[in-house]
C-alpha cells in the first residue's frame, strides 16, 4: 500500500494516464474514422457530406500507402523474423494504427542524441584497450578454446580481456551486501554506482548514509538509477536531495508522457566501483528482498562478483557510458583509466562488458555471448534465469546443445514474480524437453540469478535475462570468466541449487487454453 501511494504521489499515474490518452487518439484515428466513414448518412448537407467523404477517403488512401511503405521497410530490415512478424500482422489488421506504432516504437535503438554521446564515448576510451603484438600472443594462449567468446566481446565493445585479477563470488545477498557496505565506508577517491531498482528500506538507508558521509569527506560520488525501475520505490525528489549532499545523482531516461521507443530502453545494469580497488557487478539491486531482509517471493536467490585488478577499467567504461547519457556529457576517461593496478596470482581470464539496444553496439551482445558459451560446451551447461522468453536464436542454441549430447540444466523460479511471463516461459518447455534439456523449479522461492557456466570453466555472471527486454531493449552488463578459481564456486552453487529444485517431468503438458494464450502473446512479446 505504501508503494502504491508513493506511485500515485510521484506523478507516475499522471504519466501513464497521458500515455493512455495518446494511445486512445491513435486508436480512434484507426477505428473511429473507419466507423465514421460507414455512417456518413448522418450528415444532412450533401456538399459537406461530399467534402468529408473526400477527406476521409484521402485519409484512408494515405494510411494504406503509409502501411505499404512501412511494410517494405520492415521486410528489408536486417532483423530476425520474430521482430518482423508482429509488425506485418499489425499492418494487415490495422494499417494506420500499426503504422503509427511503428513510427513511434519501430526503432528499438538509441535516440540520435544518445548515439552522438555513445560514439564520443567510444572514441574517448578506445585507445586504452588496444592490444600490442606481444599482448595479442599472450592473449591467444591465455584464452585457449574460449578465444572466440572473448574475441566477440572485445570486437563489439572495444573493451579489454584481463588476467591477474582477483574475483570473489557471492552466492546470495546476505554474503554480498555486508562486504559491499564495508568497502563503501573505506572509499577515499570515488564511488560509482548504477542500479535498475533502488527501494527505500534498511539496506538503502545504510548505503545512502554512507554515500552522504563519503561525499562530505570529498569523495567523488556518482549515482544513476533507472527512472521507471524506481517508480514508486523511492521519492522522485531523491536526485535533488542527494545533489544537495554533494552526490552527483541522475535518473536514467526520465519517464515522460511522450510515446517513444527510447523509453523502452531501460538501464538494467548493476555496477559499483570503489577507488580502483573494487568493482562489483551481477544481478542484485539495492532493495531489502535482495538481502533477504524482506520476503516477497520466498527466498530471493541472486549472485554478484567483486573484482580486484585491471578489469575494473571495463566496469568504469561501462558505468561512465550510461552516466554520460544521464548527465548529457562525455567524461574524462584518462582521469580514471590511466591507473596502475596490482597484479594478483594467475587467476584465469575475464572480461566485464556492457550491452545495450541497437545503436550502442550494432549487435545483440548479451544474446550472442550466451550462444557462444553454450557452443563452447562439450560436457555440461548450467543456466539460471528468472525469465524464459528468449529470442529464437537463443532458444535454438539451448536445444542444439542438448542435441549435441551436452547435459543442459536450466533452473527457473519456483515462485514467480510475474505470472503471465511465467506462463509464457512454460510454453517453451515441451520444445526443450524433447531435445533432452533438464528443467528445474527452484522451490525455495525466486531465483533472480542470471548466470551460466559451461564445462565448469567458462562462465558469465551478470544482469542479462533470457527475455526480449534484456536481450534487445535494455542496457545490461556482466562479466565473462574463464578458468578463474571462482568458476568452481559457481558450479558448486548450481549443485546446491539443484538439491533444492523440483525437476519438470518429461511428459510435461500445458492446457490447450493456456497454449493458445501463450501462442498469441508470443507474437507481440518481442515488441514489449
Amino acid at each position: 500500500m505504501k508503494k502504491f501511494i508513493r506511485s500515485l504521489l510521484s506523478g507516475s499515474l499522471l504519466v501513464f494516464i497521458l500515455l493512455a490518452l495518446e494511445l486512445l487518439v491513435i486508436v480512434f484515428l484507426q477505428f473511429g474514422l473507419e466507423n465514421f466513414i460507414d455512417n456518413l448518412d448522418i450528415i444532412p448537407d450533401e456538399k459537406v457530406k461530399i467534402v468529408v467523404s473526400l477527406i476521409l477517403i484521402f485519409v484512408r488512401i494515405f494510411s494504406y500507402i503509409l502501411a505499404i511503405i512501412i511494410l517494405f521497410r520492415v521486410i528489408n530490415r536486417m532483423e530476425d523474423p520474430e521482430f518482423k512478424i508482429p509488425w506485418i500482422v499489425g499492418l494487415f489488421v490495422a494499417p494506420f494504427f500499426a503504422s503509427m506504432m511503428y513510427i513511434i516504437f519501430g526503432n528499438h535503438g538509441l535516440r540520435k542524441r544518445d548515439r552522438i554521446i555513445i560514439d564520443a564515448t567510444k572514441a574517448a576510451y578506445n585507445s586504452h584497450f588496444i592490444f600490442s603484438e606481444a599482448r595479442k600472443v599472450e592473449y591467444r594462449l591465455e584464452t585457449g578454446q574460449a578465444i572466440g567468446t572473448f574475441n566477440y566481446i572485445h570486437n563489439t565493445t572495444l573493451l579489454g580481456v584481463h588476467r591477474y585479477n582477483r574475483i570473489k563470488y557471492y552466492k546470495n545477498g546476505e554474503t554480498c551486501f555486508p562486504e559491499l557496505i564495508e568497502d563503501l565506508k573505506k572509499a577515499e577517491h570515488f564511488i560509482f554506482m548504477e542500479f535498475f531498482i533502488i527501494t527505500e528500506g534498511e539496506l538503502w538507508d545504510q548505503i545512502r548514509d554512507i554515500l552522504i558521509d563519503r561525499a562530505r569527506a570529498g569523495v567523488d560520488v556518482r549515482l544513476i538509477y533507472d527512472d521507471m525501475g524506481c517508480s514508486g520505490t523511492i521519492p522522485v525528489s531523491t536526485p535533488r536531495k542527494l545533489r544537495k549532499e554533494g552526490i552527483k545523482c541522475y535518473k536514467f531516461h526520465p519517464f515522460r508522457p511522450i510515446l517513444s521507443g527510447a523509453f523502452n530502453n531501460r538501464d538494467h545494469r548493476k555496477i559499483v566501483i570503489i577507488d580502483h580497488k573494487y568493482g562489483y557487478t551481477g544481478g542484485m539491486n539495492l532493495a531489502d528482498e535482495y538481502a533477504n531482509i524482506e520476503k516477497r517471493f520466498g527466498y530471493w536467490k541472486d549472485t554478484m562478483v567483486r573484482i580486484e585488478g585491471s578489469a575494473i577499467n571495463n566496469l568504469i567504461v561501462t558505468f561512465l557510458q550510461n552516466y554520460n547519457l544521464a548527465a548529457g556529457m562525455v567524461s574524462d576517461y584518462n582521469k580514471y583509466l590511466n591507473h596502475e593496478y596490482p597484479k594478483f596470482e594467475d587467476e584465469g581470464s575475464l572480461c566485464p562488458f556492457g550491452d545495450g539496444p541497437g545503436g550502442i553496439d550494432d549487435a545483440l551482445i548479451g544474446e550472442q555471448n550466451y550462444i557462444n558459451i553454450m557452443n563452447y560446451a562439450r560436457k555440461t551447461i548450467f543456466i539460471s534465469t528468472p525469465y524464459l522468453v528468449p529470442t529464437y536464436s537463443l532458444l535454438d542454441a539451448l536445444r542444439n546443445a542438448a542435441l549435441r549430447g551436452v547435459k543442459v540444466h536450466l533452473i527457473l523460479p519456483g515462485i514467480p514474480d510475474k505470472k503471465m511471463v511465467y506462463a509464457v516461459a512454460k510454453s517453451h518447455f515441451r520444445y526443450l524437453l524433447d531435445a533432452g534439456v533438464n528443467i528445474y523449479y527452484y522451490t525455495p522461492g525466486f531465483n533472480h540469478m542470471k548466470s551460466i557456466i559451461a564445462d565448469d570453466e567458462l562462465a558469465f555472471v551478470g544482469t542479462v535475462n533470457f527475455d526480449f527486454r534484456s536481450l534487445v531493449h535494455h542496457f545490461e552488463c556482466g562479466v565473462d570468466l574463464y578458468k578463474v578459481p571462482c568458476c568452481k564456486e559457481i558450479r558448486e552453487d548450481f549443485d546446491e541449487m539443484l538439491e533444492q529444485c523440483e525437476k519438470v517431468p518429461k511428459d510435461f503438458k500445458m492446457r490447450l487454453g493456456t497454449r493458445l494464450f501463450c501462442a498469441l502473446f508470443k507474437i507481440f512479446f518481442p515488441l514489449l
